[in-house]
C-alpha cells in the first residue's frame, strides 16, 4: 500500500462524517421550522420522520441503481452534478404561501411542504453513505473488501449532529443563521465528495466491478432480504412509537424527538464498529431484563415516577434496536451487494415510518402500534435464522410444552387465571365494585403472574415472547396511563393532533377531558354542582381575578380564548361578554359541545364562537383592537407550543387588544419554567407581567388542580389591582435571551435546569 493510500480512510471518513452531520442536522432544524404551522402536535415529528425515511429510501435506491448500471466515474459525475444543482435551492426555508388546511388532516400537506422545501438536498445527501462506501471498495486500500466500517463513521456524524443541535446549535443560533451555516456546510461537502471521487477515479473504469475481483459466492436469497427488511422495520417503528409515547406526556420539542433518534443511530455505530462496545449476548440479557422492568412499571404505574418509566422505555427501545441491528450487521453481504443491502434496510425503515405515521392512526383509536411492535421485538430475541421456515418455528413452539417446566407453568397458570377472575367476580358482587374496576383488578393480578413466569423463561425465546405479548395485550403502554384515577373511559378519539379521552371518576364525582395524559378540563357529575369551575379554573385561581379585573371595565366585552378545552372559561360570565374560542383540534370542539359529556358551553349562557385552526394564524386575521382580553390556554402535550410564546406572537396579541386590554396565560405544567420567557416578551412589548400560583384543593367535596397563571397589564390601576391580591411581579431578566420566531432554547427552561438560563 502506497503512502497515498493512507489518505483514503481520512478522506472518506471526514466526507461521510460531514455528510451524515448535515443530513441529521437538517431534521430537527426543519422540524422546528414547520412545527409552529401545525400547533406543535406530536404527529408533526412522526410525519417528518416518514418523509425523511422515504427520502432516505429514494436516495438508497438511486445509489443502488447507479452502482448497478454505471461505473464509479459516471456515478461521481452525476452525483456531483446533483449536489451542485440543489445548491441553488439553499438556504432552506418555509416557502411563501404555505398555510396548513383547517378542515382536513394536514399529513399530506406537511409531506408536500417538506418535499418542496428540503426534498432535493436531503435526497442527494441521503445517497452519500452507500455511494462513498461503494467508491471506497474500488480503491486499492487494504480494507477495500470490507467498507462497512465507514458506516460506523457515518453514524458518528449523525450522532454528533443530534447532540449538537439541542445543546449547541439551537441555543447559539437562530433559525435563519442555522440555515445559512448549513448551506456553507453543504458547499464544503461538495468539495470533499469531489476529492473522494478523485481518489477512486484511477481504478473505477468498469461498471459494477469490485475491488480485488471478488467472486459472487455470497448469493442474496429472498429469505435473506426478508430478514433485513424485518430487522430494519422493528427498530424504526419502535423509535417512532416510543417518541410518541414520551412527547405525548412531556413536550413536543426537538430534544425529546432527538433522544430516541440518537439512541437509534448509536446502535448502528456499535454494531458496525470493528470492536463493538457491547456484546450481542449482553444485549440479549439487558433487553430481557428491561422488558421485565417495563412490564413491572405498567403493573405498579401509580406509585412509579414517570421520569423513571420514560428511562425504562428508552432503555428497552435502545437494546431492542441494538439486538435487531446486531443481527442485521451479522447478515450483511459482501461489498458487491452493499447498495442492495442498504436499499432494503432503508425500505424496512420507511415501512416502519409509514406504519406509525399513516396506517396506525387510521386503524387504532389509541396508539396500540407501540405495544404491537414491542411484542414483536420480544420475539426477535436471540439468533434469527432466515433459512428456517415458519413450520420449523411452530414445531419448536409446540416442543416447549413437552418440557416439564413449561407444562407446570401452563397448568398452574390456567388454574391461577380461573382463581383470579372467580375472586374478582365474587368481590364485585359482595363489594359492589364497578365492572371496569373488577376487570382492572383482574388484569393487574394476572400481570403479576405473567411477570413471574417471564423471569423464569427469560432465556426461552418463544415462551418469553408469548408472555410479553399477553401482558402487552392487556396493558398496552399509555392505554391505562393515569387510568387508575378513573372508573371508565366514555369516549376515545384519535387524529393528527393526538388521542383525547373523556374519563369518569365516581370516587371524585367528575368527568375529565384528557389529551394524552394532560387534563384539559373537568366537570362535576352531580347536576347540582356541575357549574362549579374545576381543574385550573376554580374560584381560587388567578384566572378568576383576571376576569374580575376585566369585568371592572364598562361596556360589552369580547374575550379571545386560545384553546377550548371543555369550555369552562365561558362560565366567567358577565352581561355583554362573549367569547371567541380558537381551537386547532376539531375533536375537542365536538366533545366540548356534546352535552352528554360537558355542559359548560350550553349552560353558562355566554355567547361564543369556535374558530378552527392554529390559534396564532387564525387570531392574526382578526381586526386590530378587537378584544378586551386574550387568554392563552393552549397546550400541546404538557406545555404551551413555543410559537405562541415568541416576541412576534406577543406583538400580535397586543395589536388585537383594546388599549386597556389584558393578556392572561395558563402556564400550569409539570416540566417547564416559562415565567422568564413571558416576562422578557412582556417587557419588550410594553406590558408589566405578574404571576399567581395556587395549590390544589377542593370545593364542596370536588377536587380542583393547582394552577399557575400570568397576567400582562399596561395600566397602573390594573397593576395595583393585582398587587392587592398577592400577585408577584415577573420582571425581565437582563441575562435572558428573548425568544423570537427565529430563536428559542427550551432546554434551559426545564425546571430542573432553569436556575441557569
Amino acid at each position: 500500500m502506497t503512502k497515498s493510500h493512507h489518505l483514503y480512510i481520512p478522506i472518506y471518513t471526514v466526507t461521510l462524517l460531514l455528510s451524515a452531520f448535515l443530513l441529521f442536522l437538517v431534521q430537527p432544524m426543519f422540524g422546528k421550522m414547520v412545527l409552529p404551522l401545525l400547533g406543535g402536535a406530536p404527529a408533526v415529528w412522526n410525519t417528518a420522520m416518514l418523509f425523511f425515511q422515504a427520502m432516505l429510501l429514494a436516495g438508497y435506491a438511486y445509489a443502488h441503481g447507479t452502482a448497478r448500471f454505471m461505473s464509479v466515474r459516471m456515478q461521481a459525475v452525476l452525483h456531483l452534478a446533483l449536489l451542485v444543482l440543489f445548491l441553488f435551492v439553499l438556504p432552506i426555508a418555509i416557502p411563501e404561501g404555505w398555510t396548513p388546511p383547517t378542515d382536513k388532516d394536514p399529513t399530506l400537506w406537511q409531506l408536500g411542504l417538506m418535499a418542496v422545501a428540503v426534498g432535493g438536498p436531503f435526497f442527494v445527501l441521503s445517497a452519500s453513505a452507500p455511494l462513498l462506501q461503494h467508491w471506497f471498495a474500488h480503491t486499492k486500500h487494504a480494507d477495500a473488501d470490507n467498507p462497512y466500517f465507514l458506516y460506523a463513521a457515518s453514524n458518528l456524524g449523525s450522532m454528533t449532529a443530534l447532540i449538537a443541535y439541542p445543546f449547541v446549535v439551537e441555543p447559539l443560533y437562530n433559525i435563519s443563521q442555522q440555515s445559512i451555516y448549513w448551506a456553507f456546510g453543504y458547499g464544503a461537502l461538495i468539495l470533499l465528495i469531489a476529492l473522494a471521487a478523485l481518489v477512486a477515479w484511477p481504478n473505477a473504469t468498469k461498471a459494477h466491478s469490485i475491488a480485488h475481483n471478488e467472486k459472487d459466492d455470497d448469493p442474496i436469497t429472498w429469505k435473506r432480504r426478508g430478514l433485513w427488511l424485518a430487522l430494519a422495520f422493528v427498530p424504526s417503528s419502535l423509535m417512532l412509537g416510543v417518541t410518541t409515547f414520551i412527547t405525548t406526556d412531556l413536550a413536543t420539542v426537538p430534544l425529546l424527538w432527538i433522544l430516541p433518534l440518537a439512541l437509534y443511530v448509536t446502535t448502528f455505530i456499535i454494531v458496525f464498529a470493528k470492536k463493538p462496545l457491547i456484546s450481542q449476548k449482553e444485549t440479549f440479557d439487558y433487553q430481557g431484563l428491561l422488558f421485565i422492568a417495563l412490564l413491572t412499571s405498567i403493573a405498579v404505574l401509580p406509585v412509579l415516577n414517570k421520569i423513571a418509566v420514560i428511562v425504562i422505555h428508552l432503555g428497552l427501545f435502545f437494546f431492542t434496536a441494538l439486538m435487531c441491528h446486531f443481527e442485521l450487521a451479522a447478515s450483511r453481504p459482501k461489498p458487491r451487494h452493499l447498495t442492495q443491502f442498504y436499499l432494503i434496510m432503508s425500505l424496512g425503515g420507511a415501512l416502519g415510518g409509514f406504519f406509525n405515521a399513516i396506517i396506525a392512526p387510521n386503524i387504532f383509536v389509541v396508539p396500540l402500534e407501540y405495544a404491537i411492535i414491542l411484542a414483536l421485538g420480544s420475539f426477535m430475541r436471540g439468533s434469527i435464522d432466515p433459512d428456517k421456515s415458519l413450520a420449523a418455528a411452530w414445531s419448536r413452539y409446540k416442543a416447549l410444552f413437552k418440557d416439564s417446566k413449561s407444562q407446570f407453568f401452563l397448568k398452574s397458570g390456567t388454574i391461577y387465571v380461573g382463581i383470579v377472575f372467580l375472586t374478582a367476580l365474587t368481590s364485585a358482587h359482595f363489594m359492589d365494585l364497578t365492572f371496569e374496576k373488577t376487570i382492572m383488578a383482574g388484569v393487574l393480578i394476572l400481570s403479576v403472574f405473567f411477570l413471574i413466569s417471564l423471569a423464569m423463561v427469560i432465556d426461552k425465546r418463544w415462551s418469553f415472547g408469548i408472555c410479553v405479548a399477553v401482558i402487552l395485550f392487556f396493558n398496552p403502554p399509555g392505554f391505562f396511563w393515569g387510568g387508575t384515577l378513573f372508573d371508565s373511559i366514555q369516549h376515545r378519539e384519535r387524529n393528527f393532533f393526538g388521542v383525547i379521552r373523556v374519563a369518569v371518576s365516581h370516587e371524585y364525582g367528575t368527568r375529565t377531558l384528557l389529551h394524552g395524559t394532560t387534563i384539559h378540563g373537568t366537570q362535576a357529575l352531580d347536576p347540582d354542582k356541575k357549574m362549579i369551575r374545576l381543574s385550573y379554573y376554580s374560584e381560587y385561581s388567578g384566572l378568576k381575578e383576571v376576569f374580575e379585573l376585566v369585568g371592572l371595565k364598562e361596556g360589552p366585552q369580547t374575550i379571545a380564548a386560545l384553546g377550548l378545552g371543555v369550555g369552562v372559561v365561558s362560565c366567567y360570565t358577565r352581561e355583554g361578554r362573549s367569547f371567541d374560542f380558537f381551537e386547532i383540534d376539531p375533536a375537542v370542539i365536538r366533545v366540548a359541545e356534546n352535552t352528554e359529556y360537558f355542559t359548560y358551553l350550553s349552560d353558562c349562557g355566554s355567547p361564543y364562537t369556535t374558530i378552527l385552526g392554529d390559534a396564532r394564524i387564525q387570531l392574526a386575521d382578526k381586526p386590530d383592537g378587537s378584544y378586551d382580553m386574550i387568554l392563552l390556554d393552549v397546550f400541546s402535550s404538557d406545555s404551551i407550543p413555543v410559537h405562541l410564546l415568541t416576541l412576534e406572537s406577543f406583538e400580535m396579541y397586543k395589536s388585537k387588544l383594546k388599549p386597556d386590554g389584558v393578556i392572561a396565560i395558563n402556564i400550569s405544567n409539570r416540566y417547564l419554567d416559562l415565567k422568564p420567557v413571558i416576562g422578557a416578551a412582556a417587557a419588550k412589548t410594553g406590558f408589566a407581567a405578574y404571576n399567581k400560583f395556587i395549590e390544589e384543593g377542593s370545593i364542596e367535596g370536588l377536587k380542583y388542580n393547582s394552577s399557575d397563571f400570568m397576567a400582562l397589564v399596561n395600566r397602573k390601576d390594573d397593576i395595583q389591582y393585582l398587587l392587592d391580591r398577592d400577585w408577584t411581579e415577573v420582571p425581565a431578566d437582563p441575562d435572558f435571551r428573548l425568544w423570537t420566531d427565529q430563536y428559542s432554547n427550551i432546554i434551559a427552561r426545564f425546571k430542573m435546569l432553569s436556575k441557569n438560563q
